[in-house]
């Protein structure tokens, strides 16, 4: 399960780009190329780009194939979001990223397992003592903001 958070979190720059910029379909389209054809392509790009480009082909090859799909569910789901709430997300998103490490962490933590709880646990949780005294007003907000832009939660399937 941590995988798949950190899965999700390295996806985050993909979700959060601007618009326009390299999102997950040309990843795996320049993935998919021959060696050859995509250092071509590569090639014809500005440098800043490419190296962005040859980053998160790295990254996208360096995980396991169901880790891979789920992302690719994830930014499906955040590509059929309206172009307000995307904008929100990336806003989101992007202050979470900038928080201090160890805050970050902990924030991302708590997304990840309030993300796993059921809606009327997790509005408990969301509403305790324990809560507000872990994070601060800040932070509570941005729980609550990426809880609402984050894809739901993916069921197990039923075979």
């Amino acid at each position: 399960m941590k995988y798949i958070l950190l899965i999700s979190w390295m996806a985050f720059p993909l979700f959060g780009q601007e618009p326009g910029g390299p999102g997950l379909q040309l990843i795996e389209r320049l993935n998919r190329m021959s060696p050859a054809e995509r250092q071509k392509m590569l090639n014809r790009m500005p440098a800043d780009r490419r190296q962005i480009l040859e980053k998160r082909i790295n990254n996208l090859n360096s995980i396991r194939p169901e880790a891979r799909e789920k992302l690719r569910k994830d930014y499906e789901y955040f590509q059929q979001l309206p172009p307000e709430k995307r904008d929100e997300a990336r806003r989101t998103l992007k202050q979470i990223a900038d928080l201090p490490d160890e805050r970050r962490k902990l924030v991302r933590g708590a997304v990840h397992n309030l993300r796993q709880q059921p809606s009327e646990l997790r509005d408990r949780r969301l509403a305790s003592r324990a809560f507000e005294q872990r994070f601060n007003e800040d932070e509570r907000k941005l729980i609550r903001e990426a809880l609402s832009v984050l894809p739901p939660k993916e069921e197990p399937s039923q075979q």
